[in-house]
């Protein structure tokens, strides 16, 4: 298992309407890896009875807790330029008012902290920070192509540019300059791009980029502007919970987040049976084993309950694949094939899963 410190994400990077689809949460009790907490957040528009929130680093729960208590006294526009989205200029300011509401480690912990408050929390993860450092490689290598790409007329044209251009040798050269297992350690410091798992990063990472701008018009996809510019100021788009309909839900019902600091191995196997209705697993592969993704599906298949939904998001690494599959687990293909088409995240594949009816036979 791999262990990091420190604050790893600190900015959304996924397409959660995807697992709103996926797990009909609708007073349902979900179980959601944290990170950085978007995808936690998200799920409460699908109105949940509770979102179990879980991380094993405790910075990224300090972070989640500052994001909530943010949340709960901004309204959007000064939300977003708190967390660093938008400019501005009082966020040590409103920290300092924000600050009495959190719990005394994650009080500390953002007190020792001024820099990252006044940069932004969005964009002061380990891993967006070195997004930003490599993000003048890709401009410098596709600025002009990403203009005619954004200028397209239709997605056909928009498809057609983005897949001769990636076909380019300089182009899939860089990309696999930027990501391999030795940069991912190195430069973007990130486990999933050298997790056991693990697919061939920079080729998986082309296809998906091209099958995406077949489907969505490249401003659709937040994305593509945190790997361009290094954070989310110039993106057209927001990430799934921050839009201008969507944030007030999300307000709304943060009381139905419960942060749970663990590992979700650990945690789930100290729980009784059938606890959950559904679980939204993002991209675990760059941090367990396979042996230990496939403990982890034992004690999903447990600790669900009912018809439970499984909803796995994978980018680099495809620890399903290879981890042993629980018997009782069905996977929906069709679900799978709609989500990896409808998904802006780039990318991401999906496996989704469901208990399966007990049969005839077992019933008798």
């Amino acid at each position: 298992m791999e262990t990091v410190t420190g604050l790893q994400y600190s900015c959304c990077n996924e397409d959660s309407l995807s697992e709103l689809e996926a797990l009909e949460l609708r007073g349902k009790r979900a179980l959601s890896i944290h990170a950085a907490g978007g995808r936690a957040f998200s799920l409460l528009l699908g109105d949940p009875g509770e979102v179990v929130a879980i991380d094993r680093n405790p910075a990224q729960i300090h972070l989640g807790r500052l994001k909530v208590a943010a949340m709960r006294r901004l309204d959007r526009e000064a939300y977003l330029a708190f967390v660093g989205i938008r400019e501005g200029s009082a966020r040590a300011e409103v920290y300092r008012e924000l600050r009495g509401e959190l719990p005394d480690d994650a009080r500390a912990f953002w007190d020792a902290r001024p820099g990252d408050i006044a940069a932004g929390i969005q964009h002061v993860g380990r891993t967006e920070r070195s997004i930003a450092r490599v993000s003048p490689v890709l401009r410098r290598f596709l600025g002009k192509d990403i203009a005619r790409i954004r200028a397209a007329a239709s997605l056909e044209e928009q498809g057609e540019i983005a897949r001769a251009v990636f076909d380019r040798l300089p182009v899939r050269a860089v990309l696999a300059l930027i990501f391999n297992p030795l940069s991912g350690r190195v430069v973007l410091r990130d486990p999933v791009y050298y997790g056991e798992g693990r697919r061939s990063a920079a080729e998986y990472l082309r296809g998906r980029v091209t099958s995406t701008l077949r489907r969505h018009r490249f401003d659709d996809c937040f994305i593509f502007s945190l790997f361009l510019h290094g954070d989310l100021k110039q993106s057209r788009s927001m990430p799934v919970g921050l839009g201008v309909d969507e944030y007030p839900v999300v307000q709304s019902r943060l009381d139905r987040i419960r942060f749970e600091r663990s590992c979700v191995i650990e945690y789930l196997q100290a729980q009784p049976p059938e606890q959950f209705d559904a679980f939204s697993l993002s991209d675990l592969g760059g941090y367990l084993t396979i042996a230990e993704f496939g403990t982890l599906l034992k004690h999903v298949e447990r600790t669900g309950r009912g018809g439970f939904r499984v909803c796995i998001r994978e980018y680099i690494s495809a620890p399903t694949e290879r981890a042993p599959w629980p018997a009782s687990l069905v996977r929906l293909p069709e679900l799978e094939r709609r989500l990896d088409a409808s998904d802006r995240s780039v990318g991401c594949t999906f496996v989704c899963a469901t208990r399966s009816a007990p049969s005839a036979n077992a019933e008798n």
